[in-house]
């Protein structure tokens, strides 16, 4: 609805919901100018008509986008970027992450070893061993042939002798063969028939009777038995109850004999104990390890590690000038250091792991092996490190402490870092036959 003023002879505003719009001329040919572009309408009496001609926009439809319905180069290029940014980002994540991974092995901590205590013997259920004890006795067949078990059975009373039946087959009997106009020799037939079906009605009630006599003594017998079964399960049921318990008592200290004297073995660093508890406990070791020899309270373990270009990135997490984070490649000296972190984070904790579940090993001496790479000792096993750990320095070490450092700490230690960017390097074995003789074993063993 809208509505319209007379500004001047034949000019005309008019405003609606559709905007305001300007009418020149007369009714007959009357040109509009407005929001809707430019028309003319015409109109005679109760008729008129419009026709639209240029400039705005027709009724019912919208203003469309100038940049259309498709992606543009430049949100092509920036959607480029950020995805670019993204693949950058997780690229530095995952180095740092991996850098992190490399120096903390050590820290995870192990569950010590302790002394197993069996719980008390379980209780024993009498109502197993009263079901076997009543099968054995044939309680169940008993208790099914006396009807339930519940009262002593009765037997049923004899059914009543059917008279009449009786008589009528005397009767048919007595009859055949005599003519039916022989009146009085049919009724004296009958009447002897009847005499006879009464003493045979007598003596089938009297073996009815017998029968179940017998029955009631064969059911009395059964409960007899019955009775005296459930008297003997009810004897011996807390015999061997007491029985059972007695060997579940047994049992579990027997159990429990062979638990602590396996326990005596691993504080005593018992060879055969303990090296089984080490071999168990390295089965699942980044590093593998494996421990060769004990005597007295020192354990001996070799463990096998991996070149630096097999664990180390070649790129670092670093800032730009701007202080954006990038990758950038390390130096031979950064490789080195990062290396020799992680060696000393593995051997600490293959260390820790050992004290934790060989409590009678107070000394872990470390023997560290690497399958070397460069052409002058190409697939060569050389060893790269020698020390001696004691529980009391070592067996609590935790994530903060430098592992580098506890390589060079450690006893006896013998560790080869050549040259300016300090390379872990194989330990010369002249004048150490011991260490050749255990190179060669181990060389052996992985060989085979």
């Amino acid at each position: 609805m809208g509505m319209s003023f007379k500004v001047a002879p034949g000019v005309r505003i008019r405003a609606s919901s559709r905007g305001i719009s300007a009418g020149v001329g007369p009714r007959a040919a009357r040109v509009h100018v407005g929001t809707r572009g430019v028309g003319v309408s015409s109109g005679v009496g109760p008729v008129s008509g419009y026709t639209h001609i240029t400039g705005g926009r027709a009724a019912g439809t919208r203003k469309r986008s100038s940049y259309g319905g498709g992606p543009t180069k430049a949100s092509i290029a920036a959607r480029e970027r950020e995805a670019k940014a993204a693949a950058r980002e997780a690229d530095i994540e995952r180095v740092a992450a991996l850098e992190r991974a490399l120096v903390s092995v050590h820290s995870v901590s192990f569950p010590e070893a302790r002394r197993t205590v069996l719980p008390p013997a379980e209780e024993v259920d009498p109502t197993s061993i009263q079901t076997q004890l009543e099968a054995s006795a044939g309680v169940p067949d008993l208790i099914a042939a006396t009807g339930g078990g519940e009262v002593p059975p009765t037997a049923p009373d004899p059914e009543p002798v059917d008279r009449y039946e009786l008589m009528r087959e005397h009767r048919k009997r007595a009859r055949a063969g005599i003519p039916i106009w022989k009146v009085r020799d049919r009724i004296s037939a009958a009447h002897d028939a009847d005499l006879e079906a009464e003493a045979a009605a007598v003596v089938e009630e009297e073996r009815r009777l017998l029968a179940q006599r017998d029955e009631q003594v064969r059911l009395d017998d059964l409960w007899s038995r019955l009775s005296e079964a459930r008297a003997r399960v009810a004897n011996e049921l807390p015999l061997k109850v007491a029985e059972e318990k007695d060997r579940r008592v047994a049992a579990r200290a027997e159990e429990q004999e062979h638990l602590d004297e396996y326990w005596r073995r691993l504080n005593a660093n018992d060879p055969d104990v303990t090296l089984a508890v080490l071999e168990q406990a390295f089965a699942d070791n980044e590093a593998p390890a494996a421990a060769i020899d004990c005597d007295g309270t020192r354990t001996t373990v070799v463990m096998q590690f991996v070149p630096p270009e097999a664990i180390v990135p070649e790129r670092k997490p670093a800032r730009t000038p701007t202080g954006k984070p990038t990758l950038r490649k390390r130096t031979k000296t950064e490789i080195n250091a990062l290396y020799l972190q992680a060696l000393g984070s593995n051997v600490l904790a293959t260390v820790k792991e050992a004290f934790a579940v060989a409590p009678g090993t107070e000394v872990v001496q470390m023997l560290v092996v690497r399958q070397e790479t460069s052409k002058a000792h190409e697939e060569a096993l050389a060893a790269i490190y020698v020390g001696e750990f004691d529980r009391a320095t070592f067996a609590s070490a935790s994530g903060s402490r430098d592992p580098a450092l506890a390589l060079s700490l450690a006893s006896e230690a013998v560790l080869n870092l050549k040259g300016k960017t300090e390379a872990v390097s194989p330990i010369a074995l002249d004048g150490r036959p011991d260490l050749a003789s255990v190179i060669a074993a181990v060389e052996r063993g992985l060989r085979h």
